[in-house]
């Protein structure tokens, strides 16, 4: 994974969403040690994640240069060690042992996207020694990861033992105060005065990830210069409506399992490909169903094709959707916040 050199503590806007992630990420960076081990972060994408991480890895180097560090996704470090797998009798030593001796060696360990590892036994297996060495050494070791390690059902128990004994943080959708933060934060570093007025207008209109804030800030900043103009609130509504109007026209049906799966807190792979499974997964399953109706107008026999089931079981989850919206109040509400959620 490549480290991006603009992602610094001093960039990330700190909310009550993200203060405990942040907290916890500045101590390994200043201190070089958890107060629990391993750390995990638990959000949706956009919500920061690697941000931080990246963040964290900045401020270690700065620090030291000398520090060995890994940073990298979990599907990167699958296909690393199925690579040397596959060498694995060719060569001696093995690929896969001097893999393992690298990762062991390392100072700080850091993965992203860690819900990518599931699924993937012998890989799993690999990294449950890797972490065992380096959490025994006192070495830190940060995972990221759209989905509770405890809602994976095809992971490792020891290695999910091993991980849920550390520090697990859970960021938040930034609510009202957050974004005000955000956006603040963001346009103070392009050095663009806006008014109060103007960035409360934003901060309402949208309940959006911070990287959605940050495209926000961006598009008003070109427009300004642009139009050589102060941004105002008719600027403001132009950048909301095109940014909404454009993140509509990349709606698909991988888009809708994927923001209902991190809703409900499980895999796409449980949402999609396996048995019935909990009423959770029943339900998800069934909300996904009714949005790949509802918005793309998907027919019922597509639908189920995509589930592997068949145009009978689409036509039931969306009518009893459709049933359930209108007797609670709760669910109708929450599939209103889901939908939100698809186009942000």
């Amino acid at each position: 994974m490549e480290i991006s050199p603009q992602y610094r503590f001093d960039s990330f806007a700190e909310g009550e969403s993200s203060r405990l992630a942040y907290a916890a990420c500045k101590a390994v960076a200043e201190a070089g040690e958890l107060h629990g081990n391993p750390l995990v972060l638990v959000g949706a994408t956009g919500l920061g994640k690697t941000h931080l991480l990246h963040s964290t890895v900045n401020s270690l180097r700065s620090k030291n240069s000398g520090l060995k560090i890994i940073c990298l996704t979990a599907l990167e470090f699958y296909e690393e060690f199925a690579k040397n797998m596959l060498l694995k009798k060719e060569n001696n030593p093995s690929p896969i042992e001097e893999m393992s001796v690298r990762y062991r060696n390392t100072d700080v360990l850091i993965l992203d996207d860690f819900q990518n590892i599931e699924g993937k036994t012998q890989s799993q297996h690999e990294l449950l020694q890797i972490f065992n060495t380096l959490l025994l050494a006192n070495k830190p070791v940060i995972v990221a990861s759209q989905i509770p390690v405890s809602n994976m059902e095809n992971l490792n128990e020891s290695l999910r033992s091993r991980l849920t004994s550390g520090l697990t943080v859970q960021i938040s959708p930034p609510v009202l105060v957050d974004r005000l933060a955000i956006l603040r934060k963001k346009f103070d570093m392009i050095n663009l005065k806006i008014n109060e007025s103007v960035l409360l207008h934003l901060a309402e209109k949208t309940s959006g990830t911070a990287s959605d804030l940050v495209g926000i800030v961006s598009n008003i900043r070109f427009k300004a210069i642009q139009s050589n103009r102060n941004a105002d609130l008719e600027m403001a509504a132009d950048v909301l409506e095109e940014h909404f109007s454009n993140s509509r026209k990349i709606l698909t049906m991988e888009t809708i399992v994927k923001t209902v799966a991190v809703n409900y807190g499980i895999s796409v792979d449980v949402l999609r490909l396996k048995g019935r499974g909990g009423k959770e997964a029943v339900l998800s399953r069934q909300v996904a169903m009714y949005f790949m109706r509802n918005l793309l107008k998907k027919s019922y026999e597509h639908i189920g094709k995509y589930f592997n089931r068949d145009h009978s079981t689409a036509l039931y989850a969306y009518k009893s959707v459709e049933k359930k919206m209108k007797k609670e109040i709760p669910f109708n509400l929450e599939i209103k916040r889901i939908k939100k959620n698809l186009y942000e």
